[in-house]
């Protein structure tokens, strides 16, 4: 079947954004000539902007004015195949009413009554379920893995005047906390990566990640001797995407807990180590061969997909050492 006009409609957070890289490439390999949209919230334009495997960019505002343009942007294309990655009722009700030939997601009854291809959600969205979707499709894919898939403008070419450094990712929104590490084991593991490899610690987060990193710096002036690190940067909330994407491509390790900003990292392939508990990494672990997922010992309840554990021993039982290890080992590769 052939398609000449084909529009994707992504999911709202880094991680699914970046597994559906490896899904507009095995697009643009199957139709090389087609035209490619993708519908994007305006938050993660940056991140497909530059892509060679999306032609134009439509973005998914809030509001009812935003929504109502946007369907009527995808009714006047009248697509050969649109592709919903999202199982939300305001997405499967763009992808009925967008007048596209074929149209492809995932089941979700009643709401997905107006696909004409469907397949099961298995777990949370990822890579994994993105390509039964397109084997669904019949279209072939040949990368698997979204590594080096992320295509940044010119200017983060420049590498930045930091040293030596490990990013270190500890927070999570409101809605994960039952994801978080301790800041004190935080604190711990980086002034062992000091001592053993001179990195300096830079932290990320959203906004929401500010106070968890304050902890980490409160731990690491708590413990240090007397060699005193250099200042630590506390940059949660204030880089934009591409700044992000920047100071990750420049640094020696990161450290983090499951999220996007693991994912952003991993994509750039430099090295990675992913502390795990409730999500499973066989689904949603980093992808690129120099990173490594570190987990407690053995736990019946894990993974349990975060539903609610208030005791969330599979975080607290994974020890500093363990972590450290896993950093060592992937700095050897």
């Amino acid at each position: 079947m052939a398609f000449q006009k084909i529009c994707v409609l992504h999911l709202n957070q880094i991680g699914d954004l970046l597994f559906s890289l490896p899904l507009l490439r095995a697009l643009r390999e199957s139709s090389p000539v087609s035209m490619i949209h993708s519908v994007v919230r305006p938050h993660l334009k940056d991140l497909l902007i530059h892509s060679p495997d999306v032609d134009r960019l439509l973005y998914r505002g809030r509001g009812i004015k935003n929504k109502i343009g946007l369907l009527k942007e995808l009714r006047r294309n009248r697509y050969d195949l649109f592709i919903t990655l999202s199982r939300s009722g305001e997405c499967l009700l763009l992808t009925a009413f967008s007048r596209a030939r074929v149209k492809a997601g995932f089941k979700k009854p009643p709401w997905d009554l107006a696909l004409h291809i469907k397949e099961e959600m298995k777990g949370p969205p990822s890579l994994v379920n993105n390509l039964r979707l397109l084997k669904k499709l019949n279209i072939d894919v040949k990368k698997k893995d979204y590594v080096n898939l992320l295509t940044l403008p010119a200017e983060t070419d420049r590498p930045n005047n930091r040293g030596r450094y490990v990013v270190v990712s500890a927070g999570t929104s409101s809605r994960r906390k039952i994801k978080q590490w301790e800041e004190e084991k935080f604190g711990d593991l980086i002034l062992l990566l000091k001592e053993r490899f001179g990195f300096d610690p830079v932290l990320v987060g959203g906004q929401e990640s500010k106070t968890v990193n304050q902890k980490i710096i409160q731990r690491i002036a708590a413990k240090q001797g007397k060699q005193k690190m250099n200042p630590i940067e506390n940059l949660a909330g204030k880089t934009s995407l591409m700044d992000l994407c920047h100071l990750l491509k420049y640094a020696g390790l990161f450290v983090g807990v499951d999220s996007g900003v693991m994912h952003l990292a991993s994509s750039l392939d430099i090295p990675v180590v992913g502390i795990f508990g409730p999500t499973d990494p066989s689904s949603v672990g980093p992808q690129n061969v120099r990173s490594r997922v570190v987990r407690a010992d053995e736990l019946e309840c894990v993974p349990c997909d975060l539903k609610g554990c208030e005791e969330r021993e599979c975080m607290k039982k994974l020890d500093v050492r363990k972590v450290f290890n896993a950093c060592e080992e992937v700095l050897r590769k």
